[in-house]
């Protein structure tokens, strides 16, 4: 068993592998369309547990999974894929397990802390060691580029500090994503050696689509799934 990830740039994109509803391939590597598991991402705390019936979703006539913005499986040759332009994705994996997860973490889902609910439910539901796990942080928008409205900016952060994080205060009104998502993963028990970030910002990047930059309905894609060796 071993385990494909990919954390998207601009090529290829979300809406030229929707076009054609048909097979794809990143970083050479052909992904089969009734392999691959899209979600709705509302914005929502909800992961949903991936089974068979699942793969395909998202992909000719079979709908997209309602609501949520995250998923769990233990099932090979199931790709689970998120997509992001600003927002920031999350891929998990426990390779002891053989279990991976998925997460679409924007304003809304890191407030509500998707993060730390797809490391609960690998552990309550597949029996994972957060020990264990590893998770990639993709490139979403930074702190500079994020300012958001004063009633956005009390909110998250009453809400961050409810649950008893400590979101970044240094530029008053600028929300910092991956700082409030580092720390919810930390939270969690997933032990700091086992964290990678892409530091890239969405905004700046020429090779990603940002939605705050350009308006842009297109999306990069971030894919992870278990494979048999």
């Amino acid at each position: 068993m071993k385990i494909f990830s990919h954390l998207g740039t601009s090529d290829p994109d979300y809406r030229s592998i929707m076009k054609n509803h048909t097979d794809f391939y990143l970083d050479g590597k052909l992904i089969p369309a009734s392999q691959v598991v899209i979600t709705q991402q509302t914005h929502s705390d909800l992961v949903h547990i991936c089974t068979e019936a699942d793969a395909g979703a998202g992909f000719g006539d079979h709908p997209q999974i309602p609501v949520a913005d995250g998923m769990v499986t233990n099932l090979p040759r199931l790709y689970l894929l998120i997509r992001t332009a600003d927002c920031t994705p999350v891929l998990f994996a426990d390779e002891r397990k053989g279990v991976v997860a998925a997460v679409h973490s924007g304003r809304e889902g890191t407030r509500k802390n998707i993060a730390g609910k797809a490391v609960q439910v690998m552990y309550s539901h597949f029996g994972c060691d957060p020990g264990d796990i590893s998770a990639w942080i993709g490139a979403g928008i930074c702190q500079r580029h994020y300012e958001v409205s004063p009633a956005i900016w009390e909110e998250f952060l009453r809400s961050q500090q409810q649950q008893g994080f400590h979101p970044d205060q240094r530029l008053h009104r600028h929300i910092n994503i991956r700082h409030s998502i580092f720390q919810q993963l930390i939270a969690s028990g997933i032990p700091f050696r086992n964290i990678e970030q892409d530091q890239t910002c969405t905004f700046e990047s020429g090779r990603h689509f940002s939605y705050r930059r350009d308006g842009s309905h297109n999306r990069q894609i971030n894919i992870i799934g278990i494979e048999d060796e």
